[in-house]
C-alpha cells in the first residue's frame, strides 16, 4: 500500500499564503496533526519512507516515522511558485500563477517539469515497491500528481483542486 501524506499545517498554510519551495516549519497545529496520524499509524510497518526535503515536511515525517528506511528526496518538495511565494492566495491570484506554470513564466517552475519529476518517483515506488507498505511525505501539488498517477490517470483530471488537506492521508494500492 502507498500512504500519501501532505505534511501538517504551517502559518503560510494558514494565513493562505503561496509556500512553494519557501522553507518554513509546522506550526503547533501542524505539530499536533502529526502527533495524531502517528498514533494512527504505529501499528503499520513501513518497507521505506520516502520524504520532500522541505523542512516542513521533513518535521512532519520525523514525528509519523519510526522506520530504518528512509529517503529524502528532492523530486517530491513542492512546485516553485517563483515570484507568487508568500502572496496571498486570492482567486486572481492563483489564476495568474496557474496561468505562469503553464511557460515558467515569473520565475516559476514549468508545470509539466514538475509533473515528470513527481512521475519518477511515482514510477519508482510502483516498479520496486509492489506489495508493499510506502510511506510518501511530500506537499498539496505533489499530492496531486501522485492521485493522478494512482487513481488510473483520469480524463478530465482537474490539477486546480485539492485532494488532500494539511496532514491528510490518502492510502492507494500498488
Amino acid at each position: 500500500m502507498l500512504y500519501l501524506i501532505r505534511h501538517g499545517q504551517t502559518d503560510w498554510n494558514l494565513f493562505k499564503r503561496a509556500t512553494g519551495i519557501t522553507n518554513v516549519f509546522l506550526n503547533q497545529t501542524g505539530i499536533d496533526q502529526a502527533n495524531k496520524l502517528a498514533q494512527e499509524l504505529k501499528d503499520i510497518i513501513f518497507d521505506v519512507c520516502f520524504c520532500s526535503t522541505l523542512n516542513r515536511a521533513r518535521q512532519f515525517c520525523e514525528i509519523i516515522y519510526n522506520g530504518d528506511s528512509l529517503i529524502f528526496d528532492k523530486r517530491l518538495i513542492e512546485i516553485d511558485c517563483g515570484q507568487f511565494e508568500g502572496m496571498e492566495e486570492t482567486p486572481e491570484m492563483m489564476m495568474e500563477m496557474f496561468q505562469a506554470f503553464k511557460k515558467g513564466d515569473k520565475g516559476t517552475e514549468r508545470f509539466d517539469l514538475f509533473i515528470k519529476r513527481n512521475i519518477e518517483v511515482c514510477d519508482l515506488i510502483s516498479n520496486e515497491y509492489k506489495g508493499k507498505n510506502v510511506m510518501v511525505v511530500t506537499h498539496a501539488a505533489n499530492a496531486r500528481v501522485f492521485n493522478y498517477y494512482f487513481s488510473g490517470k483520469p480524463k478530465d483530471y482537474d490539477w486546480t483542486k485539492p485532494v488532500s488537506v494539511s496532514g491528510g492521508l490518502i492510502i492507494f494500492k500498488l
